[in-house]
């Protein structure tokens, strides 16, 4: 802490500027006259939310029989990756936490921005629920997983954690900074778990976990680029060092995880490839905040080519034609004579 204390110490002025300044930010500023959603004052932002709602899936459409029968074809290190994929998964969404949503929901003072915390607080019920049914038809008990007694004292968690602390939960931090660590968090942390889950499924075995592998990375694409969608509605905005900053040291971290917590090469990867991944994810992260990009690398997986990645604006528009309910779709087939609540009265 102290190491990161003395990097803000160069910016002490600007911060404090920003600190002060935060109080008349609109997004922030509270609206005692707004009793009703309607008429919608966020386009954008309730178009964010809309999108994702027409994302929704449930566990129940996550069929894992012949995922059972495919998992016993797997090698012992093969089965091992993935009982220890679960349990991190499953502790990483912990540092998710619906407290840390619920303060963002809490500060962000519009409705359109709340609808969208709020469905990603029950979204991340569906994750939970999801990763406990691959545990008991893979392994039939959490016991048969050995990391999950270790967890807590692995250092990368910690390190995940740590991070969470000084760049989120820290009262010192701007609302514009613990805008850009969630989307770290949301967008770098996991993003190797993503990427072996789609090498091994690219194999077209395991057709359960690989659709709610598919559904959950984008829906993690959704609510990172949900904190640069709010981040660009801000007057001011942090040293472009700071964004790089927190960028960076989430990089480091998520390295160091897939090089000791969970190793990629007994999975059959190439661990130069996932730390390459990492970059080129935090890259176009990067670039969804206005910075510049710090690695300039290049997406090494073929088969992560059609996957939303973090900061790509266009990444609402291909989510929703992927999801989109079969009702929408009917609806979308013939001309609408509905009122539309995007025009200006």
């Amino acid at each position: 802490m102290e190491a990161h204390n003395q990097f803000l110490k160069t910016f002490q002025k600007e911060r404090h500027d920003m600190k002060e300044a935060e109080k008349d930010e609109i997004l922030l500023m509270e609206n005692s006259r707004r009793f009703v959603m309607f008429p919608i004052k966020y386009h954008e932002i309730w178009a964010a939310y809309k999108k994702v709602e027409a994302s929704f899936w449930t566990a129940e459409e996550i069929e894992l029989a012949k995922d059972t029968e495919d998992f016993q074809k797997l090698t012992d290190d093969q089965k091992t990756y993935i009982g220890n994929l679960l349990a991190l998964s499953i502790s990483s969404d912990n540092l998710v936490n619906k407290y840390l949503i619920e303060n963002f929901s809490a500060q962000l003072q519009n409705p359109e921005g709340k609808s969208f915390y709020g469905f990603q607080i029950m979204m991340e019920n569906i994750y939970s629920e999801v990763y406990s049914m691959m545990v008991d038809a893979f392994f039939k008990d959490p016991k048969n997983i050995p990391l999950f007694k270790e967890i807590a004292n692995l250092p990368e968690v910690k390190h995940k954690a740590a991070f969470i602390e000084r760049w989120i939960s820290n009262d010192d931090s701007l609302y514009a900074e613990r805008l850009v660590a969630f989307a770290a968090k949301e967008g770098i942390f996991q993003a190797g778990n993503y990427a072996s889950m789609f090498w091994l499924t690219d194999k077209k075995i395991m057709p359960g976990l690989a659709m709610a592998n598919r559904n959950i990375c984008r829906d993690r694409g959704a609510y990172t680029d949900f904190s640069c969608l709010l981040f660009a509605h801000l007057r001011t905005k942090p040293n472009p060092k700071i964004i790089e900053k927190i960028i960076t040291e989430a990089v480091e971290i998520e390295k160091e995880y897939y090089s000791n917590s969970l190793p990629v090469e007994k999975f059959g990867m190439d661990l130069k490839s996932i730390h390459t991944y990492i970059e080129f994810v935090a890259d176009g992260l990067l670039q969804g905040f206005g910075n510049e990009k710090y690695y300039n690398a290049v997406n090494p997986f073929e088969f992560m080519e059609d996957v939303a990645t973090a900061g790509k604006t266009t990444f609402f528009e291909k989510k929703v034609s992927d999801y989109q309910k079969a009702s929408d779709m009917s609806k979308s087939a013939t001309p609408s004579k509905e009122i539309n609540f995007d025009d200006d009265f």
